[in-house]
C-alpha cells in the first residue's frame, strides 16, 4: 500500500515537472505537487490522496484538449480511488485497497489499446514504423542503417503484445510486471527519448499485479537500500525541509535554469526507475502465491467504461490524441484507416472530413502542407476559434475549398465550448509519406 501510493506521487511530480519544464505555474499543478510530496512522506495520509486526485483532475481539465495519454491514465485512476472512497465513506488504506481491482482494469485496457494501436500497415512496415523512428532517435542515430529495423518492429509488438496477457493470467502476473518494467525502462533510458513520466506512471500500475509478498520484498530492499544513504537518513531528519527543497527542485529550479531542471528531472528519474527496477528484480521470490485480481465493484463500473469508451475513441470517430495510441502510426481519419483488423465505425463526420492542405497563413501549417498533411475540418475549426484570422486552402472531398474570414472564403463555423475543450485529432500524412507523432 505505502509502496504505491509513493510511487503514484511521484509519478505526478515527475510529469508535471517534465510538463511544466520546472516551473509550476497553476494552482492545479502546484496543488498535485505539495499532495504529491506529503504523501511520499505520509503515504497512509488518504486525505491527502483526495487532494492529489482531485487536483490532478482539474489539471487534465484545466489543459484540455491536449492532455497526453498517460496523463488521461492518471486521471482514470484517480478517478476511480476517489469513487471507491466515496462509496465506502472512508479514505483509510482498505478504501484504497478496494479501489485496486478497478485500477488493475483500467491499466489493462489502456495498455492492451495501446498494443493493439500498433497492428496496422504503417508500424509493421520497417521503413515507416515509430519503432525505427524512436530506434533511431533514442540511439542518436547509431541504429540507422544496420538492418535491424524488423527486429525494433518485432520486439515491441513482441513485448507490447506479451505485457497484457501476462498480466492477466494469475500465474504469469509476476513475469509480466518484470517484463513491463524492464521494457519500459529501455525505452525511456535514452536521453534523447525520455517518456521518464508515462514510465513513472507504469512503474507504480505494474505494481499492483505483483504478489503481496513480493511487494512487501521490494519495500524492505528499497528502505533497506535508502538505510544505507547518507543523503536519505539526513533527508528523513528533515522531513519538511526535505519537502520544501524537493518542491524547490522540480517545480521552481526551471524558472532558474531550464537546462539544469531538465537534466536534474532525467538524472533523478533515470535513478528512480532503475533503483525500482532492480528492487524488484532482486526479489525473486521461488514460488509466491499469485495476486488476486479483486473483485470490482459495482460504483467503480461507470469508470471503466469510461476507459473503454475513450479507448475506442479513434474507432468510433472521435478524438484522436491523447487516446492511448501513441507511437503507433494508427490512423483511421476518412479513407486512411490503417489497422489490420479493428475497423473506423465513424459515428461522427468528424474523422470523415479531412482537410488536405495546401497553403495556409499559419506558418506551421504552410510549412507542412502543400499536400503532404491532413487534418480533420473539425481540428482546424477548433485552431480558427484561437487565431480568427487564419486561413487554410487545401482539398475537402475532392474539391478545393478556402477556409478563412475574407469576402471569397469559407466562414469558419464556431465549434461549442465542449468541444473547443474535449475533442482533439492528431494531423495525418496525405501522400503515403508517412510519419511518426506522439498520439
Amino acid at each position: 500500500m505505502a509502496l504505491f501510493v509513493r510511487m503514484w506521487a511521484i509519478a505526478h511530480v515527475i510529469h508535471l515537472s517534465a510538463a511544466t519544464d520546472g516551473r509550476l505555474d497553476t494552482p492545479w499543478n502546484v496543488a498535485t505537487v505539495v499532495a504529491a510530496l506529503v504523501l511520499v512522506l505520509r503515504p497512509h495520509s488518504g486525505g491527502w490522496l483526495v487532494v492529489l486526485a482531485l487536483a490532478q483532475l482539474a489539471d487534465l481539465v484545466a489543459e484540455m484538449p491536449t492532455s497526453p495519454d498517460h496523463w488521461m491514465l492518471l486521471a482514470v485512476v484517480n478517478l476511480a480511488i476517489l469513487v471507491t472512497f466515496a462509496w465506502r465513506r472512508s479514505t483509510s488504506p482498505a478504501a484504497l485497497a478496494a479501489a485496486f481491482p478497478a485500477a488493475r482494469v483500467v491499466m489493462l485496457v489502456a495498455y492492451t489499446a495501446a498494443a493493439l494501436a500498433k497492428y496496422n500497415t504503417t508500424f509493421l512496415e520497417p521503413v515507416t514504423s515509430c519503432a525505427t523512428a524512436i530506434a533511431g532517435a533514442a540511439s542518436y542515430g547509431l541504429t540507422d542503417g544496420l538492418g535491424l529495423d524488423p527486429l525494433f518492429v518485432a520486439a515491441v509488438l513482441l513485448c507490447e503484445s506479451a505485457i497484457p496477457v501476462l498480466l492477466l493470467i494469475p500465474r504469469t502476473r509476476r513475469y509480466g510486471v518484470r517484463l513491463g518494467l524492464g521494457f519500459h525502462f529501455l525505452l525511456s533510458a535514452s536521453p534523447a527519448f525520455a517518456v521518464v513520466d508515462f514510465t513513472a506512471a507504469l512503474f507504480a500500475l505494474f505494481l499492483l499485479f505483483l504478489p503481496t509478498d513480493e511487494v512487501l520484498a521490494v519495500l524492505d530492499r528499497l528502505s533497506g537500500w535508502a538505510s544505507r544513504s547518507a543523503i536519505v537518513r539526513d533527508a528523513r531528519r528533515v522531513p519538511a525541509a526535505t519537502a520544501t527543497l524537493a518542491f524547490v527542485v522540480f517545480g521552481v529550479l526551471g524558472y532558474l535554469t531550464e537546462r539544469g531542471a531538465a537534466a536534474f528531472l532525467l538524472v533523478g528519474s533515470e535513478l528512480y526507475l532503475f533503483i525500482v527496477l532492480l528492487a524488484v528484480v532482486v526479489t525473486w521470490r521461488p514460488r509466491p502465491a499469485a495476486r488476486q485480481f479483486g473483485r470490482v465493484r459495482w460504483v467503480q463500473v461507470p469508470v471503466l467504461v469510461l476507459v473503454v469508451l475513450w479507448a475506442a475513441s479513434p474507432h468510433l470517430g472521435f478524438r484522436t490524441t491523447g487516446v492511448f495510441t501513441m507511437f503507433s502510426n494508427l490512423r483511421t481519419e476518412g479513407t486512411l484507416a490503417n489497422h489490420l483488423f479493428l475497423p473506423s465505425a465513424h459515428l461522427t463526420p468528424w474523422q470523415t472530413d479531412v482537410v488536405v492542405i495546401e497553403a495556409s497563413n499559419d506558418s506551421d501549417l504552410s510549412d507542412a502542407g502543400s499536400g503532404h498533411l491532413a487534418i480533420p475540418l473539425l481540428e482546424l475549426r477548433r485552431m480558427a476559434e484561437a487565431d480568427p484570422d487564419l486561413v487554410v486552402e487545401g482539398t475537402l472531398d475532392g474539391e478545393s475549398v478556402t477556409f478563412g474570414a475574407g469576402p471569397e472564403q469559407t466562414a469558419w463555423e464556431p465549434i461549442e465550448g465542449w468541444g473547443y475543450r474535449f475533442l482533439h485529432f492528431r494531423p495525418v500524412p496525405a501522400d503515403g509519406a508517412a510519419f511518426c507523432g506522439v498520439s
